[in-house]
């Protein structure tokens, strides 16, 4: 049995692959999965070029900051998408219910919390607010802890929050106010994050990059087809209890790394001054290691 060492954030998305674990199609292509939690991609992208992981699961806009700076790593595998529908996607920007704000326009001078400044999150929200009328330059993106947003914003220490599931359905049930689907406006199909290889492990295995990326693909496809199942795993490795799990909004999978909504997401980065130049996050990125 080959071992898949796996750098990974505890989110919704890699669920998936925990699920093809228990289902045995890692098993069936000879590996087992060891799936290491790191604090992000700071850590995890240099640890993957020193061979201490054969896999990274990160962010796109992190796949692009990688590329740009000239690092040799390849998208190899979607990790999630945006659902494309408006009012129901796993991520959103919220508000008190009586707040004065209606829409993303109206966050100029306002401060809106992200999980990283110079993020997916902001990224996302300066698109949002640009469809809206407003201008992303004005307002005032402030840096907290996923968990530590909606206190926040019930206190009034900030005016919004941008969230993802389980914390956006959380955010909802309070009586929180969604006001934009920040994925969407980026792309109706935007990636929002990637798995990650070397060129130096391509280049050496594609056999075990294929397979890894097979059994992904078998895995993320199981998941949409059985939500309860993936609904279920999700309590196994995340503090969410089981009850959020059941009613919380799902990450959708999708295969191919539409090239559209690559070069939005890249795009959008670019514009939000996290990259210089869009075309070289891209630039020999995606892989298809299945052609």
């Amino acid at each position: 049995m080959q071992t898949v060492r796996v750098a990974a954030v505890p989110v919704v998305d890699v669920a998936a692959i925990y699920l093809g674990e228990e289902k045995g199609f890692f098993a069936e292509k000879g590996m087992t999965i060891d799936i290491q939690f790191t604090t992000g991609s700071s850590i995890s992208i240099p640890a993957l070029l020193q061979d201490q992981y054969d896999m990274v699961y990160t962010g796109s806009v992190n796949a692009f900051q990688a590329r740009e700076k000239g690092l040799p790593v390849i998208a190899v595998a979607e990790g999630g998408r945006t659902t494309g529908e408006p009012g129901a996607d796993h991520g959103g920007i919220v508000v008190p219910a009586d707040s004065e704000i209606q829409d993303a326009g109206d966050l100029e001078g306002k401060s809106v919390a992200v999980n990283a400044v110079k993020g997916l999150h902001e990224a996302a929200i300066r698109q949002s607010v640009k469809k809206a009328g407003g201008d992303p330059d004005a307002v005032n993106f402030l840096e907290l802890a996923l968990p530590d947003m909606q206190p926040a914003l019930e206190r009034s220490s900030v005016d919004a929050i941008s969230t993802s599931e389980p914390f956006l359905g959380n955010a909802k049930e309070a009586g929180h106010r969604l006001i934009a689907d920040p994925y969407i406006d980026v792309d109706p199909e935007f990636v929002t994050a990637v798995y990650l290889t070397s060129e130096q492990k391509w280049a050496q295995d594609p056999q075990f990059v294929q397979d890894f990326v097979e059994v992904v693909q078998k895995s993320q496809e199981y998941a949409t087809e059985h939500p309860e199942e993936f609904r279920t795993e999700l309590s196994n490795f995340t503090e969410i209890d089981p009850e959020t799990a059941q009613t919380m909004i799902l990450t959708t999978f999708g295969w191919g790394f539409p090239e559209q909504a690559m070069q939005r997401g890249a795009q959008a980065a670019q514009e939000a001054g996290i990259i210089e130049d869009a075309e070289a996050g891209l630039d020999g990125l995606v892989v298809d290691v299945l052609q």
